[in-house]
């Protein structure tokens, strides 16, 4: 199983990453990139339902004390966005790989396994 950070998600919606890249994997998101995503004051009808229907396909992480704690310490330790905090703590504390375009803000977290499937693509 992989975790995907929100911008993924964003990706397949808006076309500028294939749904198949994701195809062959089981995957996970944190529940705050459910809000992230869905919660964008500029999101188009077709990509919201294309969304739901991701989500939908996705085991959502809870936001666990164990996960609020790791992100807890993530942020004391370096700045970084509460929203990266819980995707990485989420990632981490369910031993998964994190799929993000954005693999600088993660690259810090000792122990994060991360993948760029959009390397090469923008």
């Amino acid at each position: 199983m992989i975790c995907l950070d929100t911008n993924i998600y964003i990706y397949i919606a808006n076309g500028k990453l294939s749904p198949s890249t994701i195809k062959n994997h089981d995957i996970a998101f944190a529940s705050v990139s459910k809000i992230e995503a869905l919660g964008f004051h500029e999101l188009v009808a077709q990509e919201q339902s294309r969304l739901k229907i991701i989500f939908e396909a996705a085991e959502q992480i809870q936001l666990t004390d164990d996960v609020v704690a790791k992100a807890i310490h993530l942020r004391q330790n370096r700045k970084m966005s509460l929203g990266d905090a819980i995707v990485a703590s989420s990632a981490l504390e369910n031993k998964l790989e994190l799929w993000t375009a954005n693999t600088k803000d993660f690259e810090h977290i000792e122990d994060l396994k991360l993948h760029n499937p959009m390397q090469g693509l923008l």
